[in-house]
């Protein structure tokens, strides 16, 4: 329920600014003009999903950092992050200005799934490893 009201809120206030008369109400936002060299690519904006490429028009956001991608946020590991840096792009939009943001697609969503394959497999030899000394180490004593 508390959701709901946040939600209807959110609308009147994206309605207020809508039939406003001055610009002034826009002039507290940035924008994020986001295009990739791929087609039907989704953009997350701060892990919140804004469109697909291409996007009918700039994305507002408050001025300051944010993180612009096309990887979900379920799948971004902190390795899987550190590895893709042309699909991961932190900017910082200033107040009044259009930041252009471009995000190269092509194989970088594959890299995605072989990365996290091969994370896991990393750990299960890991933990394969480590049974195998701790079973060596009770089996001498």
């Amino acid at each position: 329920m508390k959701n709901i009201k946040i939600l209807i809120g959110f609308f009147i206030l994206l309605k207020s600014y809508a039939i406003s008369d001055s610009n002034d109400d826009f002039n507290k936002f940035g924008f994020l003009e986001i295009k990739t060299d791929s087609m039907n690519v989704p953009f997350f904006v701060d892990g919140y999903y804004v469109g697909s490429h291409p996007l009918p028009g700039p994305v507002p956001v408050l001025p300051g950092f944010h993180e612009v991608s096309y990887i979900p946020p379920n799948i971004q590991q902190e390795k899987v992050r550190d590895n893709l840096t042309e699909g991961i792009k932190r900017v910082y939009v200033a107040k009044n200005d259009t930041l252009n943001v471009f995000l190269f697609y092509d194989h970088y969503l594959s890299q995605v799934e072989e990365l996290e394959t091969e994370f896991k497999i990393q750990n299960y030899v890991g933990a394969s490893l480590v049974a195998v000394l701790v079973f060596v180490i009770f089996s001498i004593f």
